[in-house]
């Protein structure tokens, strides 16, 4: 897949999420299958997205570099995915950044998520919300 056939499913899977208000996504073709995306996309009930992956889609999708921090009206975390190296524990590199009302942030292992997987976490968060 070409980096910008990349940019394009980005675009298509962020216009069809329900609950998004607003999205600003900054695309850079690094070479035919390398790319640098960041942004920020804005939801109902002002939940925000603030998104960064650099991206080689080539010989298969790897996402070299990737964040994807998602906050709550008053900035408070509601999760975090990235693959930073400050957690060189059994998370690392990729790892989720979880608030919870009795334990605080704590981290947890995982995968890197799709932006779908990303864009569906934040729509249940949205529908379970007693303010919807």
């Amino acid at each position: 897949m070409l980096i910008e056939e990349y940019f394009v499913h980005l675009e298509r899977t962020f216009a069809s999420c329900l609950y998004m208000t607003q999205t600003t996504l900054t695309k850079e073709r690094r070479a035919l299958h390398i790319g640098f995306i960041k942004g920020t996309a804005t939801f109902t009930q002002e939940i925000r997205l603030f998104l960064m992956e650099f991206v080689r889609t080539e010989p298969r999708l790897v996402k070299t570099k990737y964040r994807y921090h998602c906050q709550n009206a008053q900035g408070n975390l509601l999760f975090r995915y990235d693959n930073a190296p400050h957690h060189r524990t059994s998370t690392f590199p990729h790892h989720k950044h979880v608030r919870t009302a009795v334990q605080g942030e704590r981290i947890v292992a995982g995968e890197p998520p799709t932006i779908e997987a990303v864009l569906s976490e934040i729509t249940e968060f949205i529908e379970q919300s007693p303010s919807r």
